[in-house]
């Protein structure tokens, strides 16, 4: 069995993850890479959360998404604020804006304002210039067409951890269910069913079955 992940002795591992680079580094060197680079993704994933939690509020502020707080509407501040919110309120129009603010802006910056970048090249940039880091150029020519850099893979996996769990808790406290994919309750044996853009699922589940309808994000009123 090899060591994939270091445990056993970690100035391999940071040789083989910098090549030939680290051959003329001593073990003590190779340490203290080590411990950099702990400490550089640790600060990604602070970065990461501070990035979603920025979002979270911004584009709950502009669906005018709030939840009920002794009696009173209060502004959502963070992903489990969103969920009571929904809570409060299971209409179709707060799922509705869940979809549009989770499943369709994250991936459609682009197609809604052509001079923003995916928030995960927007982040990338931040936090290199933050710590004030840079590729190699040579080894960023090597990486294959449209494949993500481990900045951008650290953060996509925390904004998909994000939105599922909310997805999660949804499920578990209202019985209802999202998607992007198109279940086959509704495209029956078609293999190369193809789903508009604009449109998502919403799933009510009772007794373990799972009714899905159809849902356009122009349907959305805020």
């Amino acid at each position: 069995m090899g060591d994939k992940n270091g445990t056993v002795v970690p100035s391999d591992h940071i040789k083989r993850i910098m090549e030939n680079k680290g051959n003329h580094l001593s073990d003590e060197e190779l340490k203290i890479e080590g411990h950099n680079m702990v400490l550089l993704r640790t600060a990604c994933t602070k970065m990461a959360n501070e990035d979603l939690s920025i979002y979270t509020i911004n584009i709950a502020q502009i669906l005018n998404v709030k939840k009920m707080e002794n009696g009173c509407e209060s502004p959502v501040r963070d992903k489990k604020d969103w969920i009571k919110s929904i809570i409060d309120d299971p209409s179709n129009l707060q799922l509705q804006k869940w979809i549009f603010a989770w499943l369709y802006v994250r991936s459609n910056y682009k197609k809604l304002v052509c001079n923003l970048k995916q928030p995960d090249n927007s982040f990338e940039e931040r936090f290199m210039d933050q710590y004030g880091l840079q590729y190699d150029e040579e080894q960023i020519k090597q990486m294959k067409k449209n494949s993500k850099t481990c900045v951008q893979l650290l953060y996509n996996i925390r904004a998909q951890s994000w939105r599922d769990h909310m997805l999660v808790e949804l499920k578990k406290k209202l019985n209802v269910a999202l998607s992007v994919t198109t279940p086959r309750q509704l495209r029956g044996n078609e293999a190369n069913y193809r789903r508009e853009p604009n449109t998502f699922y919403i799933g009510n589940v009772y007794d373990g079955i799972t009714t899905w309808k159809e849902v356009r994000i122009v349907n959305v009123n805020y």
